[in-house]
């Protein structure tokens, strides 16, 4: 996380912007709302002609929304008024329509109606006033920012670049799905699972590449990747086995080393490095479960912080017993309050029980532990 350098930032049209990561701060262009409103269907009139007795009033004039009304003639008249519209001068207040008797140019207030001074009108600048900041920089853009956005009138707008991300599955034993497998074959669910991953998040967008057990080959490869994306994500050959080339091949093309092996379960293989030009590396373990876990554990919050959000750390109590004794962080698959069991690093059917995993250490004593939703 302390090697997250912040995406660039492009200027794309509003209507694009859903869910993408705000990089400036929407300023009101005026107040908000722009006018005294009315926020209901009805007439406006003068609450002094109320409370000296006044109950039928002459509909003096019409005031639908989007039209700039004259002040009130007559203090004992009245105007119609639909509810958005602007109110007019000498009125100080709004009667809904289901308090009235209307016929032709007259409206006869019903005998219950209690009337205050200033009722259903909403003041302008009550919602924000002119400079006010609506929406900080670093917020998602979901439909309720749209509509701020449009409302103090942004055709386009700020917001972080969408990364290019590389993902690259490693290993002989690989097949894709579109293509016919033998028995002693692996398909290539881990690409599939991570595309899915990054798009669910709208972090990046990815592309799948497929790399044999070959120095040279990989070689070649990454070194032409490296030149054309902004985050390479590597599944498998990360490990310490005879065919492992990953962390080889990453330091001859000059991929800085961060780290290599974490104290965790699954996914102790882990390896994060950087290239010169300050590009991200994430090689993951090719177990599922590994890979799986160690995208929402590390590369997720990775671009989310890169993206400019922030990056909210979630907890939740588990009611199952948790009787694990080990020095390393375990990584525990849980449905609400309970534990998943599941059979090891390969058994990536049992996620779909899941909805997320916890991260437990075995010498803490707490009732809380960080949680990892699937939903990013």
């Amino acid at each position: 996380m302390h090697n997250a350098k912040i995406f660039p930032v492009e200027i794309i049209p509003l209507e694009k912007a859903i869910g993408r990561v705000l990089r400036e701060d929407i300023q009101s262009d005026r107040d908000q709302p722009p006018f005294n409103k009315s926020l209901m269907d009805g007439i406006a009139i003068a609450s002094d002609s109320w409370q000296k007795g006044l109950r039928t009033y002459l509909v003096e004039a019409v005031v639908p929304p989007g039209t700039a009304p004259k002040p009130l003639k007559n203090v004992s008249n009245c105007v119609r008024i639909m509810t958005g519209a602007v109110i007019p001068k000498g009125c100080d207040s709004v009667i809904p329509v289901e308090q009235l008797h209307l016929e032709g140019d007259t409206a006869l207030i019903k005998d219950w109606t209690m009337i205050k001074k200033n009722q259903f009108i909403r003041f302008q600048g009550a919602d924000g006033k002119k400079g006010e900041v609506l929406l900080k920089s670093g917020c998602r853009l979901w439909a309720p920012h749209i509509g701020i956005a449009a409302s103090v009138g942004k055709v386009k707008i700020k917001v972080s670049a969408i990364p290019k991300i590389a993902v690259i599955a490693t290993g002989d034993e690989l097949v894709d799905i579109h293509k016919p497998i033998k028995q002693y074959q692996t398909r290539l669910s881990n690409s599939y699972a991570l595309l899915a991953l990054i798009t669910q998040a709208q972090l990046g967008e990815v592309q799948i590449f497929h790399l044999h057990d070959n120095q040279k080959l990989m070689l070649q490869t990454i070194k032409k990747i490296l030149g054309k994306f902004d985050v390479l994500i590597l599944s498998g050959g990360v490990s310490t086995g005879e065919y492992d080339y990953v962390p080889g091949v990453l330091a001859q093309l000059g991929i800085k080393q961060i780290f290599h092996k974490v104290s965790q379960k699954p996914g102790k293989p882990f390896w994060f490095g950087m290239s010169k030009r300050g590009m991200p590396v994430f090689a993951l373990p090719g177990n599922p479960v590994s890979t799986q876990i160690c995208a929402y554990r590390y590369v997720v919050p990775y671009l989310k912080k890169a993206s400019g959000l922030e990056v909210k750390q979630e907890y939740i109590a588990i009611k199952d017993k948790i009787n694990i004794q080990s020095d390393l962080t375990q990584f525990l698959p849980v449905s609400g309050a309970r534990l998943i069991p599941i059979g090891g690093s390969g058994d990536f059917a049992s996620l779909a029980l899941a909805d997320g995993f916890i991260e437990y250490e075995s010498h803490k004593n707490q009732n809380l532990w960080p949680y990892f939703s699937w939903r990013v």
